[in-house]
């Protein structure tokens, strides 16, 4: 950004509340707000798009298997090998990877910023005990936590769940907790001890919201990487199995026929793809927005 435009941002923003300063920032970056679009575009097309069709996406046509591309069939994009719509497949296990993505990184936004503020304000013994937890997970690989959770729970969607929250929550943990040091000493904290507010008063109605305003930077990427470790794992088998379907099990089913039928590899690549891609444009412009040191 030019230093002309940055000055007359900042003419355009002062006087006005810090919100809405940074949501003018972030407007002004085309390329995020396309990006938001485009995911607007992709939401919409795999929550509310399979509901016109009259099957599911493990109904299998036995009239048309493996049926090529052609836009005017039923089938628009073909179906696989077991009849199944490939279109439709890609579009409900994006569905499967959304739900999985954003709700996986809400998860872990919550569950990182209290654990970091109660750290961080109590400190003591009790924050070194809690942050060398963090440690210990942090230098446990990662893959053996998903292991170890799969021969805990199975192989469900739960346990997929709960390995994305834990591969996801412990560095914006850290970030949470240098914040809450930062707070526990400032004015308003001694006024609301003065006043007679508890510890835990004092945690959530002070420190976790002066928390969240910091984390929330970090944690506009969580969702980018929500999706692509429920890909990474799917690809794997260790993630949604079958008959359900996300991007990264499609993604490896398409990857064993690339040389028979690259549409099964092309179609959820494509979608996957442009997801990451607008997810990081939109990240980068919610940085720009709302980082305090980018101001």
């Amino acid at each position: 950004m030019s230093d002309a435009i940055t000055a007359q941002l900042d003419q355009d923003v002062r006087g006005i509340s810090p919100l809405r300063a940074s949501w003018l920032r972030f407007s002004r970056n085309r390329l995020a707000v396309a990006s938001c679009g485009v995911m607007a575009l992709i939401c919409l097309m795999c929550f509310a798009l399979p509901l016109c069709f009259p099957f599911t996406g493990n109904d299998a046509d036995f009239a048309n298997l493996s049926a090529p591309v052609n836009l005017a069939s039923i089938h628009p994009f073909g179906t696989d090998d077991l009849g199944r719509d490939l279109f439709l497949r890609t579009l409900e296990g994006g569905r499967m990877s959304l739900l999985l993505g954003f709700f996986g990184a809400i998860v872990s936004v919550v569950v990182s910023v209290c654990y970091g503020a109660v750290a961080g304000y109590l400190g003591g013994k009790i924050d070194a005990l809690m942050m060398r937890t963090v440690d210990v997970l942090l230098s446990t690989p990662f893959m053996f936590l998903v292991i170890l959770i799969n021969l805990m729970l199975g192989r469900t969607n739960a346990s997929l769940f709960l390995a994305v929250v834990i591969g996801l929550w412990l560095t914006p943990s850290i970030i949470a907790r240098s914040q809450a040091v930062s707070l526990r000493n400032r004015e308003f904290i001694y006024a609301a001890r003065a006043g007679g507010m508890s510890s835990a008063q004092i945690i959530v109605q002070h420190v976790i919201p002066n928390s969240v305003n910091v984390v929330i930077v970090y944690s506009s990427l969580l969702v980018l990487e929500a999706i692509l470790t429920e890909s990474f794992l799917s690809f794997l088998g260790l993630g949604i199995q079958p008959p359900n379907a996300s991007w990264g099990t499609l993604i490896a089913e398409g990857a064993q026929q690339l040389e028979s039928d690259p549409r099964l590899l092309i179609l959820p690549g494509a979608f996957l793809a442009l997801t990451l891609l607008s997810l990081n444009y939109i990240t980068d412009g919610l940085r720009d927005a709302f980082d305090p040191n980018d101001r």
